[in-house]
């Protein structure tokens, strides 16, 4: 009977003969020529069934690739007894493959080569290479879920490079130090096949099992951790180990992983980046570690700055703590923003995968799906934090597979949860992530990406527009706030295509949520990519009142307003023209024109009750009024200011908006207290205080902090405390 071929290593069945029948083809007989052939075709097949090229197992084995050649092609027939040791090693054989290998050359009895045994001396964890910081807690938690959990399954995950293995090595000291019993240490980095990574942990234990089984076996009667290093790419042998631990009752198991394991007696460990003070720590240790010199002045925010660069993960502050030491802290942050790699080399004691960030990325793709593998450099066009409809946008016309690509980086880590607590749940990529993942995005993918988000900032723009004058609606100045970035990107691709209206109609929707949120040199900035005579009159008019909503300078926030509002009414956009009213109206007063002010407002006024439907403009409804208000204040008729400001707010309120007249009220004092006019400005915190809800803290702290300034500037010290 032949032999069953899906039992045997490196079977190819559309080529050469799988290596058990080139092995019963020698025999005494056999001659020289026979036996190396059929060495030459073995050691082939269990190069290629580990997936490995000749370079790659020559570096392995630290010989000559000519020499792996050599073998392979049959022409080198009597290799050195350490070549073969060194072969076998690299090839991680099992016993019977190893004696496969020496039959193979006909000199299983050679005493030469009798490979050193792997059964003997048990590994045991070595003590981290470098000084551990900020992990306490973690290695704490670890300790208490390995003493307690039931399944005695612990995963350590979190992305490449935030210090998994080092955690894993001192909480397993700490254990070792509390509970009787061995602690072994397997390393499964380059093991791919779950029979591979039996034989690694079997050889950790000094265990010369074959099967799980005989594996759970040995460790049966004894008080055993296992440390199982770097187990993501032999996730499949999650069950066995679950075998095993059946089997073993005494046994626990400490694994890390890049992901879970998705066992359910597993009890899953994320390992978050370090904290700022902790990175900082750990950046000035790994600093006077590489001998530099004490750090300067103004070293300190270099060195923050830096380590939010490195977004704390433990490997990308240690690769730029060596760079720190040769160049300054302040010079290689000048200079990072234009560096593709690191000026130094990492660490030689390190991992290859781990002497760069680039690397640790790389080996993280190589764990994902096809999807994934395409989302990922995409994400990382955007900087800082986005949604999900971004997402969406990002991965048309494959949105059908954008939920699981995306739902796959966030268990590998290459995405994450953003610490925002808005209304909507947003995820970023960590920034060594998408540093070097934008920079293997392909030109064509690159554009792709910039349609989409410019498509989805349009809409989406249009949308929180209309909700936030329409109806008055803070989720939307919130998610404008939130998204702005993203939505400058597809600006700034509308504009750099020539697309100048549907840009100026972006900015006109956006610019007053900005405003709104603090953000005025923002939308200043937008509006200075625009120039008016590429616009349409309709795009200009657009334009001018967002540049009017962003001048500091009154004089040319009436003239900017004024011609905004000209323009608006010769393209008959009636919301347009009342909300440049407001604006030249305001500017108006802060030139001392009470007069002209009046007049624009009751232009707008007119305007907005023959025109406009109220119900859908509530922002110019509310803030008619107000403006009322403001003028009358500075003639000197406080009641009648009072009146005014109440009426916006009865207004604000019969249409159900979010809009809040005392928080444009408090917005107004501030400008009045910058101006010198402190008692105006009392005036309007009074009226703001007596219109704010009771239960609205975040407000009623900010009227405090307005007051607390304007009592101060009177020369109230104890209000001022208060």
């Amino acid at each position: 009977m032949p032999p069953d071929n899906r039992t045997l290593p490196g079977h190819r069945p559309d080529s050469r003969p799988d290596p058990a029948g080139i092995i019963d083809m020698v025999n005494d007989s056999a001659g020289p020529a026979q036996k190396a052939i059929s060495f030459a075709a073995l050691l082939r097949d269990f190069r290629e069934a580990r997936s490995l090229t000749q370079q790659e197992l020559a570096t392995a084995a630290k010989v000559s690739v000519d020499a792996v050649s050599a073998l392979e092609r049959g022409r080198r027939t009597r290799p050195q007894p350490h070549t073969v040791r060194a072969l076998a090693t690299a090839l991680q054989l099992r016993d019977a493959d190893r004696m496969a290998l020496l039959s193979a050359l006909g000199r299983a009895g050679d005493v030469a080569l009798e490979m050193p045994s792997r059964k003997l001396t048990p590994r045991t964890p070595s003590p981290p290479s470098v000084e551990v910081v900020g992990r306490d807690d973690e290695v704490a938690e670890i300790v208490a879920v390995l003493g307690t959990a039931p399944g005695r399954l612990v995963t350590l995950t979190g992305p490449g490079g935030v210090g998994k293995t080092t955690v894993a090595l001192v909480a397993a000291d700490a254990m070792a130090a509390e509970r009787p019993g061995a602690v072994y240490f397997a390393d499964l980095t380059d093991v791919t096949e779950s029979d591979d990574a039996l034989a690694t942990v079997a050889h950790a234990v000094a265990c010369a099992a074959d099967t799980w089984t005989g594996l759970a076996e040995h460790l049966a009667g004894m008080s055993a951790l296992l440390v199982l290093d770097n187990l993501e790419r032999v996730t499949a042998c999650g069950p066995h180990l679950t075998e095993l631990l059946t089997a073993s009752p005494d046994t626990v198991i400490l694994a890390t992983s890049r992901v879970p394991l998705r066992l359910r007696r597993e009890r899953e460990v994320r390992i978050a980046p370090l904290g700022p003070s902790a990175a900082e720590r750990f950046f000035g240790e790994r600093l006077a570690a590489a001998g530099a010199p004490l750090m300067g002045r103004g070293d300190d925010g270099a060195v923050a700055l830096l380590c939010r660069q490195a977004d704390g993960l433990p490997l990308a502050i240690e690769l730029l703590a060596a760079a720190a030491a040769r160049l300054g802290p302040r010079a290689l942050l000048e200079r990072i923003d234009a560096l593709t790699e690191l000026p130094v080399a990492g660490p030689q004691d390190l991992p290859v995968r781990q002497r760069s960030m680039a690397a640790t990325v790389e080996w993280s793709c190589r764990m994902l799906g096809p999807s994934a593998q395409r989302l990922l450099p995409r994400l990382a066009m955007v900087p800082g934090s986005f949604s999900l409809a971004t997402v969406d946008a990002i991965a048309a016309p494959d949105a059908a597979d954008a939920v699981g690509a995306f739902a796959e980086l966030i268990e590998h880590f290459l995405v994450a949860r953003a610490d925002d607590t808005g209304p909507v749940t947003r995820y970023r990529l960590l920034e060594p992530v998408r540093r070097h993942a934008v920079e293997t995005l392909e030109p064509a993918d690159r554009e792709h990406v910039r349609r989409g988000v410019a498509r989805w900032a349009l809409r989406t723009g249009r949308e929180h527009g209309a909700r936030i004058r329409g109806r008055g609606d803070m989720t939307a100045v919130e998610r404008v706030e939130t998204d702005r970035h993203v939505l400058r990107l597809g600006f700034d691709h509308l504009v750099d295509t020539g697309q100048y209206d549907a840009a100026a109609e972006l900015l006109w929707s956006v610019w007053l949520p900005l405003w709104m949120t603090g953000h005025t040199h923002e939308a200043h900035a937008w509006t200075n990519r625009l120039h008016e005579d590429d616009l349409s009159e309709h795009g200009r008019a657009r334009w001018l009142v967002a540049r009017a909503g962003s001048h500091r300078v009154a004089a040319d926030l009436f003239t900017t307003a004024e011609r905004a509002m000209h323009l608006a009414e010769r393209t008959d956009d009636a919301s347009l023209v009342v909300e440049a009213a407001i604006f030249a109206s305001a500017a108006a007063l802060r030139l001392e024109d009470l007069d002209g002010s009046q007049t624009l407002l009751a232009r707008a006024d007119v305007l907005m009750k023959k025109r406009l439907d109220v119900e859908r403009d509530v922002w110019a409804a509310v803030h008619v009024p107000i403006g009322y208000g403001d003028g009358a204040l500075l003639r000197g008729d406080r009641a009648a200011a009072a009146r005014h400001w109440r009426a916006a707010a009865d207004t604000a309120r019969r249409l159900g908006s979010d809009f809040s007249v005392p928080a444009v009220l408090a917005e107004c004092a501030q400008a009045a207290r910058s101006e010198g006019r402190l008692d105006d400005a009392a005036v309007m915190l009074a009226a703001a205080a007596e219109l704010s809800p009771r239960q609205d803290e975040r407000l009623r702290t900010q009227l405090a902090g307005v007051a607390a300034a304007v009592a101060a500037d009177l020369g109230d010290v104890a209000s001022a405390q208060w």
